[in-house]
């Protein structure tokens, strides 16, 4: 299993630009909406923001969710395929819990 990580430009703010990603017919059909954007990105609702990483970002040491909780994101979504892999829930346990009390949680 390879991976290879949303890249930033260092240089630019927060993490980068979004690109736009062109929907499948079906979907556009269905929504009428032909684009969506694609990168590292928060949602904001009424009463929280949400936002989601990777997998690999969270075994990563500058993982997404510090400097987007730092900017007030309070929900992260984490699509985890490690339940795959025998003997690693301990290990992701202790990475989650380590994400929340950085971010205050």
């Amino acid at each position: 299993r390879y991976f290879t990580p949303w890249w930033t430009d260092p240089q630019s703010v927060g993490f980068g630009e979004l690109e736009q990603y062109f929907l499948p017919v079906s979907v556009k059909q269905a929504t009428g909406q032909t684009k969506v954007p694609f990168g590292i990105f928060a949602v904001s609702a009424h009463d929280t923001v949400l936002a989601t990483e990777t997998c690999e970002e969270l075994f990563t040491p500058n993982a997404p969710h510090i400097l987007m909780s730092l900017d007030g994101v309070e929900i992260f979504a984490n699509g985890s395929g490690s339940h795959h892999q025998l003997r690693k829930l301990n290990t992701r346990v202790s990475l989650v819990k380590g994400a929340t009390e950085k971010a205050g949680g």
